[in-house]
C-alpha cells in the first residue's frame, strides 16, 4: 500500500516532468546531509519520501493519513536566480514545484485515495547554498486504508534463521540455520 502510493507519485512526476530532470526516485530515508550528497550526483531531480502519518478519520479505523514529501533539487553555477527559475538549458526549482503541485494535488494515487497538498518549504541549509543547490519540500497527505491481514496459510515455510547474540559480557555470537521445510529438491 505505501509502496504503491510512492510508485504512483513517482509515475505522476515522471509524466509531468519527462526528461527535464535527471532523476525521479524514492528516497530511502528522511532528507538530511546523506540525501543531499545523493542529490548532488543526480541534479536536477525529484525525490519522494514516505514520512509516516497519523491515524485516519475513517469510521472503522485501520486507516492512516499518510504524509509524503516530494523534494525538488536543482543546481546552477550561475547563482540563486537560475537555481530557482531555471534558464533555457535547465529547469529551476520553481518550475518543478509549479508543475508538481497541481499535478499531484487532489489526484487519486493508485486507487488508494486522493493526494492533498499540505505545504511547501524551502530546505536550503547554508552548506547547500554554498554549493549552489536549491531544495524545496512539497508535502502531501493521503488517507488510505491498511490492507486486510494476510492469511498465515498463504505464507511460505520459515526456512532460514539468522541472529547475533550476546551472553553477558562475552563476545557476539552469530547463529545461522537452514531449516528443512520438506519442500527441498534432492539430487539423486
Amino acid at each position: 500500500m505505501i509502496a504503491d502510493a510512492e510508485d504512483a507519485i513517482v509515475t505522476a512526476c515522471r509524466q509531468v516532468l519527462g526528461q527535464t530532470v535527471a532523476t525521479i526516485e524514492t528516497l530511502p530515508g528522511p532528507w538530511d546531509q546523506d540525501a543531499l550528497a545523493l542529490a548532488f550526483r543526480k541534479m536536477p531531480g525529484v525525490w519522494v519520501y514516505f514520512d509516516g502519518g497519523q491515524p485516519g478519520k475513517g469510521a472503522r479505523g485501520g486507516r492512516i493519513d499518510a504524509r509524503f514529501m516530494v523534494y525538488a533539487v536543482t543546481s546552477h553555477a550561475s547563482g540563486g536566480r537560475e537555481r530557482q527559475r531555471g534558464n533555457s538549458r535547465q529547469i529551476g526549482a520553481y518550475e518543478i514545484v509549479e508543475r508538481l503541485v497541481p499535478t499531484l494535488s487532489n489526484k487519486p494515487a493508485a486507487k488508494l485515495g486522493t493526494l492533498m497538498f499540505a505545504g511547501l518549504r524551502v530546505l536550503a541549509p547554508a552548506s547547500a547554498q554554498r554549493k549552489g543547490v536549491a531544495v524545496y519540500e512539497m508535502a502531501f497527505t493521503l488517507e488510505m486504508a491498511f490492507p486486510a491481514p494476510r492469511d498465515a496459510a498463504d505464507l511460505g515455510d520459515f526456512a532460514i534463521y539468522s541472529a547475533t547474540h550476546q551472553v553477558g559480557d562475552g563476545p557476539d555470537t552469530e547463529s545461522y540455520a537452514e531449516i528443512p521445510t520438506g519442500n527441498e529438491e534432492t539430487s539423486p
